[in-house]
């Protein structure tokens, strides 16, 4: 969750959103097990969204999002992500970044995605596939190399 709500990109403070997510969820009338981990991944996406719809600038919340990527988290740390990466996920659109995020970061399958993010998996297909292109393109272009 802290994952997801991290590389979204939308929310100032992750911790904050993830004390959210577990309210709304302690609140909730739970669904049924079938589609518990899709409500709970849109749940998560929905919280990130509002929290990021709160803040005052874009930039200012991508600088504190930056900053506590390299101090890293207390107590459940975000892993540090490589300077060319962050970047190149900072480029994406907020769409993306959440297709990424979910799909790579929280190793959800497909049909899970497109129920979190509420739109058809073909969309899902082609969110990854441009978000991977242009992840790559950016990556290319600062120097990055890949192992073989």
């Amino acid at each position: 969750m802290r994952r997801i709500l991290f590389l979204q990109g939308f929310c100032e403070e992750v911790d904050d959103a993830v004390q959210e997510v577990f309210i709304k969820v302690y609140r909730a009338r739970l669904p049924s097990e079938v589609t518990f981990l899709g409500w709970f991944y849109r749940l998560i996406l929905n919280t990130g969204r509002d929290q990021g719809r709160r803040r005052k600038t874009r930039y200012g919340t991508l600088e504190k999002l930056r900053q506590t990527a390299t101090a890293g988290v207390a107590d459940a740390p975000v892993e540090p992500l490589d300077p060319a990466l962050r970047r190149a996920l900072a480029g994406l659109t907020p769409e993306l970044r959440e297709c990424v995020a979910l799909r790579y970061f929280a190793d959800l399958p497909l049909d899970e995605i497109a129920a979190a993010q509420e739109v058809p998996v073909g969309t899902v297909k082609s969110r990854l596939h441009g978000a991977v292109k242009r992840l790559r393109e950016t990556l290319q272009e600062s120097g990055f190399e890949r192992d073989a």
